[in-house]
């Protein structure tokens, strides 16, 4: 995943510059002994130096997706990871250039671009990092900077020259999701306890919650929210959530009749036994 974020560094700037890229791009380590790529053009070093957790985007929660025919999957939240880069250019000092300033323009040219996105724009991302769903925020020449200047060149074996600090924060996906049927029905038995016994004495009243979801159609299934949801023989009423859930409350076991109406499709109708002995209570619509 590293690596693709080197590449999709390498994507940006392709996409902003053209193809082939107007100077030479590296990744290696700018010690004493590191050099241009070429005599004919300027290298832009993007030199990778910290990888760590960035905590003020630590999330703990786990994320569940409702699927039709009552099934659910469950991910755990990415751990949020900043690669920090530092971003050097190095001139060839070419006859009749002033390095210095051909590095100065370079620099000036990168940091343009990389202060355009505030997060990582998805067309220029590769392998790995294609389709994350949260965002890649990033950040350059922040004041708050990790990197000590001068300690830096130092511990590499440096010369100090101006650079850019540019970091980029991942999601990486380390633990392992779970699906399976959700719940949809909730049993609860209301009657009179005697004395310390477990059981309740007879007659107990066994009152039951059900819930579903209320779908488009397939192919294209979407949740309906806002769907009016009825119990023909006992006149309960429901009214969906914007992920089309619906709950009825205090059914006693039975054979009812459940139905649905939604703007812009067509009544729908379906036996709803209490208690159901498999699937889910959802239900599909039919756009009009």
């Amino acid at each position: 995943m590293i690596d693709d974020l080197d590449r999709s560094l390498g994507q940006l700037f392709a996409r902003e510059f053209g193809t082939p890229l107007p100077f030479d791009l590296s990744f290696a380590i700018p010690d004493k002994n590191f050099k241009p790529v070429s005599t004919l053009r300027s290298t832009l070093n993007c030199y990778l130096y910290d990888i760590r957790e960035n905590r003020e985007l630590r999330d703990v929660g786990r994320y569940l997706e409702r699927h039709a025919g009552g099934q659910y999957a469950r991910d755990a939240a990415p751990a949020r990871i900043r690669a920090s880069y530092c971003i050097t250019a190095w001139s060839p000092g070419a006859a009749g250039t002033d390095p210095h300033l051909d590095e100065h323009n370079l620099l000036a040219a990168v940091l343009r671009v990389l202060l355009r996105y505030p997060e990582f724009p998805p067309p220029a991302l590769v392998g790995t990092l294609v389709g994350q769903k949260l965002p890649l925020p990033t950040q350059i020449a922040q004041p708050d900077s990790a990197r000590n200047s001068g300690d830096f060149w130092n511990a590499i074996g440096g010369q100090l020259r101006p650079s850019l600090e540019y970091g980029v924060s991942i999601a990486l996906d380390y633990q392992a999701g779970d699906s399976g049927p959700l719940a949809t029905r909730v049993l609860a038995r209301v009657g009179e306890r005697r004395g310390d016994r477990a059981q309740l004495a007879a007659p107990a009243d066994a009152l039951q919650v059900v819930g579903g979801t209320v779908w488009s159609s397939p192919p294209a299934a979407a949740p309906v929210p806002g769907a009016w949801v009825r119990i023909d023989e006992t006149g309960e009423l429901a009214v969906a959530d914007e992920a089309g859930r619906f709950v009825v409350q205090r059914l006693v076991p039975g054979l009812y009749t459940l139905r649905v109406r939604a703007t812009g499709f067509q009544e729908a109708t379906r036996p709803l036994p209490v208690p159901l002995a498999a699937g889910s209570y959802d239900i599909h619509l039919v756009p009009l």
